[in-house]
């Protein structure tokens, strides 16, 4: 779906994916694709990624064109488990929440699994960003925590990611969520077995108690015009790639 970006002259080349779930119509919620933006070579398109190697200034004028820049708070994302509640000066999370209207939490992504949270009266939200090392420690139970309702008052998305028959694994990550029942899948090579990191962040929801989870389905890997992936920029022997980022905040 393709959303009016109201603070920019380019606003409609820009292509967002917004949620297909039931949510407060107080809550705003999407995740950016590569469609815009001013970045170029590997970086083309919408990078939001400042951390990745792109120009600073293309990164920022990208920044800016996205819905209620203005009241996004950036994380320094570093595969931890850990969730901060806006506003806050400390950004070193993966996870943010905000019960305030001038706060919107935001998770950027390449292929780990972004998940946005709210509850049914549009009072709370969360951005979750769960790679294989947030979901193994609970970034997903961590970031419930904060919610003041109750899981079964949670609505969950879960948005564009690396889909399971895309990534390939060693045995030893294979093993971590092998209790999961189809989450790993033997690989047609010898020794490695494929993940499905949605599924994992679906029912880790499921096992909270959330009831109401949607999944995008949508893979960030083998939709190369839409998205970013880190793994297929890996294969492609590329030095680096953009972000997408996933929004969530009440209006």
């Amino acid at each position: 779906m393709t959303l009016s970006a109201a603070n920019s002259p380019n606003s409609s080349t820009l292509e967002f994916i917004t949620p297909a779930w039931s949510c407060p119509s107080n809550v705003v919620a999407y995740t950016t694709t590569r469609a815009g933006g001013t970045s170029i070579g590997d970086f083309a398109g919408l990078n939001v990624g400042a951390h990745v190697g792109d120009d600073l200034l293309l990164v920022k004028a990208n920044r800016s064109l996205i819905p209620h820049s203005e009241k996004i708070t950036w994380l320094e994302q570093v595969h931890s488990n850990r969730v901060v509640s806006l506003p806050s000066v400390d950004t070193m999370a993966d996870a943010s929440y905000s019960a305030s209207k001038s706060h919107c939490c935001a998770v950027m992504t390449a292929d780990c699994v972004p998940i946005l949270l709210c509850d049914e009266s549009g009072q709370e939200v969360a951005a979750v960003h769960a790679g294989w090392k947030g979901l193994e420690s609970y970034i997903i139970k961590n970031t419930m925590s904060r919610f003041k309702c109750g899981p079964n008052k949670l609505i969950a998305w879960i948005g564009p990611a690396i889909s399971g028959s895309c990534y390939e694994v060693d045995a030893l990550l294979a093993s971590k969520f092998r209790h999961i029942d189809g989450a790993v899948a033997k690989s047609s090579n010898k020794g490695k077995y494929l993940l499905d990191l949605p599924l994992v962040a679906q029912v880790q929801l499921q096992q909270e108690g959330v009831e109401n989870v949607t999944q995008s389905n949508l893979c960030t890997y083998s939709d190369e015009p839409r998205f970013y992936s880190h793994r297929r920029a890996t294969h492609q022997n590329k030095r680096s790639t953009g972000r997408m980022v996933s929004v969530i905040g009440i209006l």
